[in-house]
C-alpha cells in the first residue's frame, strides 16, 4: 500500500523470503520523487511502525528508509529467538537477506547503511559480519560488544531485563498466540508494570519461577539464560576482524551498553579492511540508553547546549559521505568525540582509551576518608548485608541509568562512603575506572559494588560510574568458586568508563556496599544458585585499607593536582 505524506510515500508489509522461506515484512519509506536512492536499513523486534515519525525524517533527506520486523515478531513469520538470551537465532542469516533485498528495492541505488540503537544495534552487528556485498556503512548505538560488559561481573540486570522481557517481549508473543489473558500492546503492559506488577516480580523468588503467564512465550528462554548466565551470548569482539564496513558507534556515559566502547577498539585493530579500520569512529555523551533525541538534560542534570546533538543530522553526514558521495568533512572527523562532564564540553582524541592518561590511585582511608598516598594505618570498615533489605538503584521507572544525587543513599549503615577533601586543583578523569577491593565476607559468595561520584560544593553527590563483582566470579566465569568465610581477597572490580572534570571545591567520593537492587539482582549469600533458590542469608563484609592491603579505586587521570 502506497502511503503518501508532503514528500515521502510509504510502502507497508512489502515481504522479503529469507532463505529458508520465511516472509519478513517491512515498511518502506521513500523520497515521492523519481530516481534511486541509497537506502537505510533498520530490523527491530519492538513493532516497525513504532519510530514512524524518525523513518519519515529520514525518507526526507533522501534516503530510502526499510524498517523491518525482525523473524517472529508484528508482521513477520517466523519464531523470534532472541539474541539476548542465546547464540540459537537466525538474525546473522536473515541480516545478511535483508540487505541484499533491500539493495535490490526497485527505489534502491544499491548502496545500504543500517541504523538504529539497542536491540536494533545488535542486529545490525550481527548481520555486519556476514559482509553482504552491498552494505557500505553502519550506524549501530547503545549496544555492547560483549554481553557481560553489560551484564557486569556475570550478575543479572534484573530490573532492566525482567521489564523488557515482560512488558516489550510478551505482549506481541500473546498477540500472535491468541492468547486469552494479559495484555497485548507494550503501552497496556507498562501500564500494568507500573500499576500493579513492578514489585511483584522484582522480588519474586526464585527467579526460575516466574510464571510463564508473566512473560508469555518467553518463560523458556527466560530460565535457559538464568541457567547460563555468565555466557557472552553476543561474540562481537571475535566477530569485528570479519567486518569490512566502518561503524559510527555512539553510546552515552550513562547507557547500561556503554561497552559499545569495545566495538571501536575492535573494529579499529581487527576489521576486515582497512576502510573499516581507519573510518570507524566513536561519540560518546552524557547520555543515558539509546536517547535517540540526546538532549543535554539527563536524570537531574542539565549538562547545558553542546551536549544535545541532532541525531538525525548525525546520521545525515554520516550517510550522505557513505552513500551519497558527498564531500562533507566526515573522513576529517575525530576518531573518538567524547563530552567532558563538569566542563561540559567536548574533546577529541586520536584513539580509545585516550592516549597520555596517567593511572594514579586514591586509598580508602579511616574515617571515610580518599587519600592519594596510602594510609599508614592498617584497619577495616565493616556492614552487614542483608538481601531482605537491599540498597535500591536510583534510576528511571523502565530500568534505565540517568545520573542522581546519590545522597538519597546515605545514612544506610551497609553503605561504605568515602571522599577526598575538597579539591584545591580540577582532576580530569576519562577513561576505564577500576577498583582494587581489599575484602571479606562471612558468606560463601557475596556482591561488591562500587561507585565514583562527584561532591559538588552545595553537597549534590552525582553518580558518575559503577561496577560490581560476584565473588565467585572473582577469577573466572568459567570456573566459579566460592571464597572462605571471613579471608580477606583482593578483589579486582572494572567500573564503567567516565569523562569528567572534578572542579575545584569538588570532592571525590567512592561508595562501597553489596547491594544495588533491581539493577543488578541479590546476592542470596548462600553461594548456590541464586536463581533458582529462594534462601537469604545476612552476611558480615569486612573492606580493609591500609598499606598491607590498600584498598583503593585507579583513576585515568588527563590533568591533575
Amino acid at each position: 500500500m502506497r502511503e503518501p505524506r508532503d514528500r515521502v510515500a510509504v510502502e507497508r508489509d512489502l515481504a522479503m523470503n529469507a532463505r529458508d522461506g520465511a516472509a519478513l515484512r517491512a515498511d518502506v519509506y521513500r523520497p515521492d520523487a523519481a530516481g534511486r536512492f541509497p537506502a537505510l536499513l533498520s530490523r527491530t523486534p519492538y513493532d516497525k511502525t513504532r519510530n514512524d515519525e524518525d523513518y519519515y525524517k529520514l525518507a526526507e533527506r533522501g534516503y530510502v528508509v526499510v524498517a523491518q520486523d525482525v523473524r517472529g515478531r508484528y508482521a513477520s513469520d517466523g519464531e523470534f529467538k532472541p539474541g539476548f538470551f542465546s547464540s540459537d537465532h537466525c538474525d546473522a542469516e536473515d541480516g545478511y537477506d535483508s540487505v541484499e533485498w533491500t539493495a535490490a528495492l526497485p527505489w534502491s541505488n544499491g548502496k545500504v547503511g543500517t541504523i538504529g540503537g539497542s536491540y536494533v544495534g545488535w542486529t545490525q552487528w550481527e548481520l555486519a559480519h556476514t559482509r553482504p556485498p552491498h552494505l557500505v556503512a553502519m550506524m549501530p548505538q547503545a549496544i555492547a560488544a560483549n554481553l557481560l560488559d553489560r551484564e557486569m561481573s556475570g550478575v543479572l540486570r534484573l530490573g532492566r531485563v525482567l521489564w523488557w522481557t515482560v512488558n516489550t517481549l510478551a505482549p506481541d508473543q500473546r498477540a500472535r498466540a491468541s492468547a486469552p489473558y494479559g495484555p497485548r500492546a507494550t503501552e497496556e503492559a507498562e501500564r500494568l508494570w507500573d500499576e500493579r506488577d513492578r514489585s511483584k516480580w522484582l522480588w519474586h523468588l526464585p527467579l526460575m519461577d516466574i510464571p510463564d503467564e508473566a512473560m508469555f512465550g518467553m518463560g523458556e528462554r527466560w530460565r535457559s539464560w538464568l541457567r547460563d548466565h555468565a555466557t557472552d551470548h553476543f561474540g562481537f569482539s571475535e566477530k569485528h576482524q570479519r567486518v569490512a564496513a566502518p561503524a559510527l558507534i555512539t553510546t552515552g556515559w550513562y547507557d547500561q551498553q556503554i561497552g559499545a566502547t569495545r566495538h571501536f577498539t575492535g573494529m579499529r585493530r581487527n576489521a576486515a579492511t582497512k576502510t573499516a579500520r581507519t573510518h570507524t569512529r566513536l561519540i560518546v555523551g552524557p547520555w543515558t540508553h539509546a536517547a535517540y533525541t540526546l538532549d543535554g538534560k539527563v536524570g537531574e542534570i542539565d549538562f547545558g547546549p553542546d551536549a544535545t546533538t541532532d541525531y538525525f543530522d548525525l546520521a545525515d553526514q554520516w550517510f550522505s559521505y557513505w552513500l551519497k558521495g558527498e564531500s562533507n568533512g566526515v573522513d576529517e572527523w575525530p576518531a573518538v568525540r567524547l563530552f567532558v562532564m563538569g566542563a561540559n564540553r567536548w574533546r577529541a582524541a586520536d584513539d580509545w582509551p585516550i592516549p597520555g592518561a596517567s593511572r594514579r590511585e586514591l586509598h580508602l582511608a579511616g574515617g571515610g576518608g580518599l587519600t592519594w598516598g596510602p594510609p599508614g594505618d592498617e584497619a577495616c570498615d565493616e556492614y552487614l548485608y542483608d538481601p531482605r533489605d537491599p540498597v535500591m538503584t536510583l534510576y528511571s521507572a523502565a530500568g534505565q541509568q540517568e545520573p542522581h544525587d546519590i545522597r538519597a543513599l546515605d545514612g544506610r549503615p551497609d553503605v561504605l562512603v568515602y571522599a577526598t577533601q575538597p579539591l584545591e586543583e580540577p582532576v580530569e578523569v576519562i577513561g576505564p575506572v577500576e577498583m582494587r577491593l581489599w575484602a571479606a565476607s562471612s558468606a560463601r559468595d557475596t556482591d561488591f559494588i562500587v561507585r565514583l561520584a562527584d561532591v559538588w560544593p552545595d553537597g549534590f553527590a552525582q553518580e558518575l560510574s559503577y561496577g560490581i563483582v560476584r565473588a565467585r566470579y572473582r577469577s573466572s566465569f568459567d570456573n566459579p568458586t566460592p571464597i572462605k568465610p571471613g579471608t580477606a581477597y583482593e578483589y579486582t572490580i572494572q567500573l564503567n568508563p567516565t569523562a569528567n572534570l572534578f572542579k575545584p571545591g569538588h570532592r571525590i567520593r567512592v561508595d562501597v556496599t553489596s547491594s544495588d537492587f533491581p539493577n543488578f539482582d541479590r546476592n542470596h549469600n548462600t553461594g548456590g544458585d541464586d536463581y533458582a533458590e529462594s534462601t537469604l542469608l545476612t552476611a558480615r563484609q569486612r573492606v580493609f585499607h591500609g598499606r598491607a592491603m590498600a584498598s583503593r579505586v585507579i583513576l585515568p587521570v588527563i590533568s591533575a593536582s
